[in-house]
């Protein structure tokens, strides 16, 4: 994210992953067509407002279930609040694509920028231009990187992203398809649509990093009775029954049938 940041002269990079939570038969209806986003996490540190702004609309919009509360709430005369550059992007899972959105070539900007959605994601923070990167790693789990260009003092509004700028950013994150996947793998993702507790998230550290159950509880401040079932539980999640399989797993063994 950083190599890419330097070379496209962004000034923001964020990972997101999404999952799908419904099947497709019974997607159509749906805003984000059974999609959801699980985890996202920027490189650099955003404006507190932003984040304020994330909280209180993103979170609960992106990372709802799929119940007729939200279904009437995202639909009709709301439907600008879920946002024309999401749904278009997950309109294309399944696909590579790298896409700017101000080139375009993706969405209708003009109407994109008339919408609630540019105003609470993108005018407010200053986000001038984005690149939307997906790449699908499993049926059910896609991986995306979004390149920002905020607006500048003294610089041109027309700084936007050309085509060759998006192009290196697409092939630079289609290169490392290890990384996509180990990235789901550190969340839980490619077990179920579940993220891993931040407890499960550090224990499946030290499980990689060759610590013994005693060593982890210390670490964790947990007795080993309790250590030991968190540790289940990951193996449980990864479909693994040992260290070694789950360390064969993440280095793109085959120790379970649904994981890639």
């Amino acid at each position: 994210m950083e190599w890419i940041v330097r070379e496209v002269d962004a000034d923001n990079a964020i990972w997101v992953a999404a999952a799908r939570v419904q099947d497709t038969a019974t997607a159509e209806e749906d805003p984000f067509f059974g999609w959801r986003l699980r985890v996202r996490l920027p490189l650099r540190p955003e404006p507190p407002s932003y984040q304020e702004i994330l909280n209180r609309y993103y979170k609960p919009e992106h990372y709802g279930k799929l119940t007729p509360t939200f279904h009437l709430r995202s639909h009709a005369n709301k439907i600008d609040h879920v946002g024309m550059t999401g749904r278009a992007s997950l309109a294309e899972t399944g696909t590579f694509r790298a896409h700017s959105l101000r080139s375009g070539e993706w969405i209708d900007f003009d109407a994109f920028r008339k919408t609630t959605h540019y105003k609470l994601y993108f005018q407010i923070p200053g986000i001038l231009d984005r690149m939307t990167i997906g790449l699908p790693v499993t049926e059910r789990c896609e991986s995306f990187f979004m390149i920002d260009r905020y607006r500048r003092k003294g610089k041109s509004p027309k700084r936007i992203f050309t085509r060759e700028e998006t192009s290196l950013a697409g092939f630079a994150a289609r290169s490392v398809p290890a990384l996509h996947r180990r990235l789901l793998l550190g969340n839980g993702l490619l077990a179920g649509d579940k993220l891993f507790s931040p407890a499960e998230q550090r224990i499946l550290s030290l499980l990689l990093d060759g610590r013994s159950e005693k060593e982890i509880a210390d670490a964790m401040g947990q007795k080993t009775p309790t250590t030991h079932k968190y540790v289940m539980t990951i193996y449980n999640r990864y479909g693994v029954k040992s260290r070694a399989s789950l360390l064969a797993l993440w280095l793109g063994g085959s120790s379970r049938d649904s994981l890639p």
